[in-house]
């Protein structure tokens, strides 16, 4: 595989990546592409070793998962967590997890989808290196068809290299976010999976969010599905205490034409400023972000400054 055209996004950073099949089954060749190249761009890669085969939709049943966490936990060399896929899957877990061992190791963790269940969790238990950014599969398993297809998988390289230096743009230069409602705020920045973070509301693992700027996006969502879950979240009090909200990329969903229409609808019902159309998402030019972080939305600033680190 050639690695030439893809920036290594861990390179100074890491060199041992652990993965955690947390969620999903993955397609075995996708995984074999991702790994490869990972390997091909000098990193020693940790597979948990204790077997498990994929049940239903899952990728091995819940205990073999919650040990292959442990499992990484506990091998002091790995330095990194990299999910491998989304799905579902991984809220079975988060009652079971040891959270004291997580927030004792505190490694840097990846992921997206899915996956938001567990970085939410985590960062209400304290840890502060996470990050909603790509995974082993779909992202690092592409094989790019097109310059533009190659251009937006680089571009997510990128951006994920930034967001683990701690650089303070956290958007792209072409970035052109939609203003829904003006002003400035400065908060911690959560960003989340629209789907995950409502499912969480009401349990053990919901985050506190007063004060927050909060990032959403979600793929597979008609238009009316992502309007009753942002509903929920203006009846159960959240979205008027955030300090400011950004909606990221609605991709693959039904009705996708009355999305505009639709998520214009809630921008009053936050007291801070509203942007629409982040490159973040299900798309392969997404961008990382860092979770808990302190960041700055200013609607007054380029488009490509509006949402910062602060």
């Amino acid at each position: 595989m050639n690695n030439t055209d893809w920036q290594n996004p861990f390179s100074g950073m890491f060199h041992v990546i652990g993965l955690w099949a947390s969620s999903g089954r993955a397609d075995a060749e996708r995984v074999a592409v991702g790994i490869e190249r990972l390997l091909g761009w000098g990193l020693e890669v940790v597979v948990p070793q204790l077997p498990g085969d994929p049940l239903r939709y899952l990728a091995a049943a819940d205990s073999v998962r919650l040990a292959h966490l442990h499992e990484l936990l506990a091998n002091r060399r790995v330095e990194a967590i990299l999910a491998v896929r989304g799905g579902f899957g991984v809220t079975r877990l988060l009652d079971d997890i040891d959270w004291a061992v997580v927030r004792q190791r505190d490694l840097p963790t990846i992921g997206y989808s899915d996956f938001t269940g567990f970085l939410l969790a985590a960062w209400k238990q304290g840890c502060q290196r996470l990050v909603h950014g790509p995974m082993l599969c779909p992202d690092l398993s592409r094989k790019p068809l097109t310059p533009e297809e190659a251009a937006g998988a680089q571009a997510a390289m990128q951006s994920l290299a930034a967001c683990l230096r701690g650089d303070e743009r956290l958007l792209p230069s072409s970035a052109l976010p939609l203003v829904l409602r003006p002003g400035q705020a400065r908060g911690p920045l959560v960003p989340a999976n629209l789907s995950l973070l409502t499912a969480l509301l009401g349990t053990a693992h919901w985050p506190e969010l007063d004060g927050c700027i909060l990032v959403v996006e979600d793929v597979n969502e008609a238009a009316h599905r992502v309007d009753r879950m942002l509903t929920q979240l203006r009846s159960a009090g959240v979205l008027c205490s955030l300090a400011g909200l950004a909606f990221g990329q609605f991709t693959a969903g039904e009705d996708s034409e009355y999305l505009p229409e639709a998520l214009a609808d809630f921008a009053d019902a936050v007291p801070g400023p509203v942007l629409a159309g982040l490159p973040f998402g299900h798309v392969p030019h997404t961008i990382s972000l860092p979770v808990g972080a302190t960041a700055i939305i200013d609607t007054a600033a380029a488009p490509s400054h509006r949402l910062q680190r602060g």
